[in-house]
């Protein structure tokens, strides 16, 4: 392979690293959430702007990143601005998917979650094929 300086050769598959594909997944399963869901904000109800996959949860904890019940389309003032707007999050939820459920997300981001290649890779291929 003939090397251009200043130029890296191009990534194949087998060299993408774990970061790539985690951010892969966040960028496919946002658009599964933001398709999923009606296109108003979650939090504030606004319709007819840019939405974000906002989570109530934060992204930090890998066992509730990806948990459908965890996200909902959000505005970014909301989303970004508003810190998620947590208490409205929470509020919203309950009145959606109980009380129960939400408890049992809050318990379950404190799962340890060690993550491989093949499952990123079989997660990005599920959330593209309900695309």
């Amino acid at each position: 392979m003939v090397r251009v300086a200043g130029k890296k050769p191009a990534q194949r598959n087998s060299t993408r690293s774990m970061a790539w594909y985690k951010k892969e997944l966040d960028r496919v399963f946002s658009l599964y959430i933001r398709a999923k869901f009606p296109p108003r904000c979650y939090t504030c109800g606004k319709v007819g702007v840019s939405l974000q996959c906002g989570h109530f949860i934060s992204r930090q904890y890998l066992a509730t990143r990806w948990d459908e019940n965890n996200c909902r389309p959000q505005c970014i003032g909301d989303n970004i601005f508003g810190n998620g707007k947590t208490f409205d999050f929470e509020e919203a939820l309950k009145k959606e998917i109980g009380n129960d459920v939400v408890e049992q997300l809050k318990k379950k981001r404190h799962e340890i979650w060690k993550l491989d290649r093949a499952w990123y890779v079989a997660e990005i291929e599920r959330y593209k094929n309900m695309l």
